[in-house]
This record gives C-alpha cells, structure tokens and sequence, in this order.
C-alpha cells in the first residue's frame, strides 16, 4: 500500500480541546501498537493468508484483475498464472518506522521514509513468506506492486531507483525472495506511466502476459481503482475471500484521504442516531398477514457511485448496455439525492410499512439500504446501475433464488429477480420482480419501433415463467415496473396472423389452470404520484397467480403518493408505490 502519512494533531488520550503543537502524530499511538502487538491483528494477517494459499491451489476460470475482464475466456487459459502483493503492510511491515514517528512527536516525511527504505530492515508480516512460498509451489508467477517510490530516496549516477534496490535486499535477508527477478516488481516512477499511486496501468502491464489469479493487498487501490470500486461494488465485493485478498491496516490508506486534519476528522464521525431502521419498523415477527408492494426509485444510487459515474456518460438516448456501469446524461445533469432526498423517500417507505418490496432502478443493496434501512436484501447482479431486486424486512424467512434470465433478452434488457418466502413451510410462495421494456406503454405490440419489439419479445419468457410455477403447483406472484397500462388494452392477445398484440391477456391464459392471475390494481381507482404526474394510469402492477390470490385480503390494497410541496423540494421518484396484504395460514 501507499506509504501516505497524514501530519497528525489529534491525542488520543488528550480532550480535543486541550489538543497541543507537541501531540503531532500521537493519534496514531492506538494504531500502531495494534499492529505492534495485538494477537487479533497477527490472526487476521495469518488468516487472510492462509485463505488466499487454500484458493489459489486451484484457482477458478477467469481472472482476478477488473483489467483483464474482457479478456476471452480462451485466451486468459493459455496464459502462465500469477499472483500480485503490495509489498508495504501486506509483505514488509513497517511498524517501526512508524513507531519512531510517534515515540518523538513526528510526522511522516520522505527524507525519513528513504532512510528506512535504505535500511532495508522491515520484517515480515506473519504468514507472508510462507504464502509467497506456496504461490510458487504452485507454479505462480509472484509479482509486487509497490508505491515505493523511485524518486525517495533519489536516483544516482548507478542506481536510477535505489527505493527498489534496498527493498530487494530487504526481501533476500528475510528469505523471501533469495534471488529477486527485477522485472517482477513493479516500483511507482519506475516508468513514466507509473507515476501516480494508481496502480491500474502497472496490473495491466501484469496482465498482458499474465492470468492474474489472486490480489493481496492492505488497501482498496491494491485491488482496483476506488472510483471504479465505488461505481460497481456490489459486482466487486464478492470477490474479496475468493481472488482479492485484504489485510488490516487502520494506520494509513486510501480510507482517510478526505480527512487530512483534526477537524476534518472530526467533521467525519458519525455522533448522530444511526439510522438502523425505518421509523416504526423493526425486524419481522410472526402474524397473520405480509403486506408486498412494488416501487420504482428512479436511479437509486449512493452518492458515491453518482460522483464515481458522472465524469462520463451515455449520449445516445441514454442506452446504456446490461454489462456497462454508465448513467444517462440526464441522470448525471442532475444534482445528487443528498441526505435530505434520502430521507423523504425513507418517510415514504415508512409509510408504505411493507414486509416485502419489489424494487425497480435500484443499484443494489447499498443503495436500497438507504431507503429501507435494516431491511435483508436479493439483487440482480446485472452491471447496470437500473437493477431489479427485493427488500425483506429483517427476519423475513425468504431464500434468494437463480435470477430469471430469459427475461432480459441476452442481457439487453432486464432480468427478472426471484426470491421464496417462508420456503418449506405451509406459506410458501415466490415473487419475482420486473421491469420490462419501456417506450411501449399502450397501442399493440406490432407497433413499429425497437421498444415494442422488444417488449413483444419479453412476453413469452414472462409466460413461461409463470406456466412454469403453475405447473410445479408453486403460489406465486410478479411485481414491478410493467411499462404497460393493462387497463387500457385493447383486443385480443393476437391477431389473426398469430402476433402479439397484448401483453396482460397473452400471459394472463389459465392454462394451466393455476397460471390465471389477478391484476390487483385492477381492483382500485388510480391515483396519480403527484398532480403533476404524466401518468394517468397504473403501470407499476402486482399480479397474482390463482393459489397466491386466495390469500389476497379483502380491501388491504395501498398506493402511497407524494406530498407536492415535498416532491418539488426532493428528488423522490417518478413512481410511488403500491401494495397488497397476504394473509398467512
């Protein structure tokens, strides 16, 4: 990891108001005899270790670099495998320097760091040279990527990186590396494209002859850049524990570089209530009844992930492919949702009091986690920030399923997101979210266009999920983003020469028996979100199959509207939501 010392002025064992000029660097006195002498600190170091060795015995197809995930699958097989360290905390420790620092009321300065890089006297982190040892038992290529610097110390008339030099001597006394191969560690200005901190082109530089099977490192930037990470966390975060493998480090890092003094720290914790849930919410006790409901939050995102994908965005009408991590110019134009928005859409959720949400334009339980805080979550893995998935309320029996991807049309569209609740018991029932192709909303699917194309070709893998459940005798139920106002089509299914015309009464057959279902919102007047709201009628819908609408309770159906003060003050949605209470056996 990056050695980035922050000049400290914060005592740990000293009040924030008697803070003086000779505590420098003593906030970091916890930290550093943590890592010094803590038997946690030493457990987690072995056990990430002893993780990354059991994975990398047979690592999986694929690769563990994000820069090499266009790589055919075909082409990465034929390529020698490595594995990539960061060196500082992950491989050398560097506890003493450190510990110098604030034994003498010092901060980090690069004259200082040179000499200890000079010295060449970091020991080992636990477990380092045994895994490094084992990655080449297995016939791994070792790489470091290191943000020791070429220029610190500074180069001479025979050395242009004396910061590689000592820390190769450094890995031979420690009997890491007995004969270091220069050309496989990779020192920050050791070329000009090596420059900065980043470490994306030098993993890339690893990854055009090699198949990177596993990334160790003490810091986000060790495994990816922190924008991309933050714009794409919930497809990268599983792969930590799998190929990404990350050790603790609460001295430095990419973590505290929005806080470089004390009253920026400050600034940063958290004193106020946390928000853990919903007002009058609670995790889910035993009753009589569940109340499921469906609500579009038009491009949920944390506000990270809006700063991380606002630099570029998706010109041609705002079409974004399922696999890209791209928001519409529009979106991006767009101030993001702040504290205040999130917090007026959490009132609204309050209000809905449902137990089960089907969600649509969700970028995953980060952002859901927003609005429906406390609450379990099943996602779509899809890249696309408009994703499908559920909020369960806390202790909820429910059982994620495989998503539904025949929906999306080989990922042009949508999938559909399945999840079982109360599974193998008497109550047991499956609801799958949807939101189908937009830009087709009334008139008959032969209409011209690539929207009512494709949501003509949507309707018979919507179909067959539903013939399907039937057939197994499953209760079921669909909810979402329809894109379709069924109460005003028009016909039959189709027409005389066999083409879709409608959508409701093509999947709505009854055959088999149990795949007839009830339209809910059939049965209530619509209200529009706002009175200023284009909608006239309901497209947000929940459908039921035959079994799953007996328990369907009379009167019990709920549409939550915005207050239009409230709206025009907050980026709420252009759809609110509606829901239906089941009764339970």
């Amino acid at each position: 990891m990056t050695r980035r010392w922050i000049p400290a002025v914060l005592a740990l064992f000293v009040a924030a108001p008697a803070l003086a000029d000779d505590t420098t660097s003593r906030e970091q006195l916890n930290a550093t005899l943590w890592m010094q002498i803590a038997p946690e600190y030493r457990a987690l170091v072995q056990q990430a270790y002893r993780l990354a060795a059991e994975k990398i015995a047979n690592p999986p197809p694929g690769s563990a670099a994000v820069e090499q995930a266009n790589v055919p699958a075909d082409e990465l097989a034929r390529l020698p495998t490595a594995v990539v360290l960061d060196l500082d905390e992950t491989v050398l420790d560097n506890s003493v320097y450190q510990a110098r620092l604030v034994h003498d009321h010092k901060a980090f300065d690069l004259p200082s760091w040179g000499e200890w890089v000079m010295a060449a006297q970091a020991e080992a982190l636990p477990g380092a040279r045994e895994f490094i040892a084992t990655a080449r038992q297995f016939g791994h290529t070792v790489f470091y990527i290191t943000n020791r610097d070429c220029k610190v110390p500074a180069p001479t008339a025979t050395d242009p990186c004396p910061a590689k030099t000592a820390t190769m001597k450094n890995l031979v006394a420690l009997g890491i590396d007995p004969a270091p191969d220069p050309q496989h560690m990779l020192v920050r200005n050791e070329r000009p494209d090596w420059n900065t901190g980043t470490k994306t082109h030098r993993r890339a530089f690893i990854a055009s002859n090699y198949r990177i099977v596993a990334l160790v490192g003490d810091d986000l930037g060790d495994f990816v850049d922190p924008r991309l990470f933050a714009g794409d966390r919930a497809r990268l975060e599983p792969r930590f524990g799998r190929s990404w493998f990350i050790l603790p480090n609460p001295i430095y890092g990419s973590w505290d570089a929005a806080a470089e003094s004390a009253a920026e720290k400050f600034a940063a914790l958290h004193i106020g209530n946390a928000v853990l849930e919903l007002p009058g919410g609670g995790p889910w006790t035993s009753g009589h009844k569940v109340r499921i409901a469906s609500w579009n939050i038009e491009y949920l995102l944390t506000p990270a992930t809006h700063a991380a994908l606002s630099d570029h965005c998706a010109q041609n009408g705002g079409m974004v492919g399922g696999d890209d991590r791209t928001l519409p110019c529009d979106i991006t134009k767009r101030t993001p949702r702040g504290p205040d928005d999130y917090a007026s859409l959490r009132r609204y959720a309050a209000e809905l009091e449902a137990d089960i949400v089907a969600l649509q334009e969700v970028d995953g339980p980060d952002a859901a986690a927003l609005v429906f805080p406390g609450y379990d979550y099943c996602f779509s893995a899809r890249a696309h920030t408009q994703k499908n998935g559920f909020a369960i309320r806390r202790n909820l029996p429910h059982r994620c399923e495989p998503e539904y991807e025949p929906l999306s049309l080989d990922n042009a569209v949508r999938r559909g997101v399945v999840v079982t609740f109360f599974p193998g018991t008497a109550n047991e029932f499956q609801l799958m979210s949807v939101h189908l192709k937009s830009g087709c909303p009334a008139g008959p699917l032969t209409a011209p266009g690539r929207n009512c194309d494709l949501l003509s070709r949507q309707v018979a893998p919507l179909e067959a999920w539903i013939d399907a459940e039937a057939a197994a005798g499953h209760r079921f139920g669909l909810l979402g983003d329809f894109n379709r106002r069924f109460s005003i089509e028009k016909g039959p299914a189709r027409d005389a020469d066999g083409r879709q015309l409608n959508v409701f009464k093509e999947i709505d057959d009854g055959d088999p028996p149990a795949a007839k279902l009830t339209l809910v919102t059939e049965q209530s007047k619509f209200k529009p979100c706002t009175k200023d709201s284009e909608y006239t009628e309901f497209i947000d819908q929940i459908l039921l199959g035959r079994d799953l609408a007996k328990s369907m309770l009379r009167n019990s159906f709920v549409r939550v509207v915005y207050d239009d003060a409230d709206d025009k003050a907050h980026w709420l949605s252009d759809h609110c939501p509606v829901g239906v209470e089941l009764g339970l056996k």
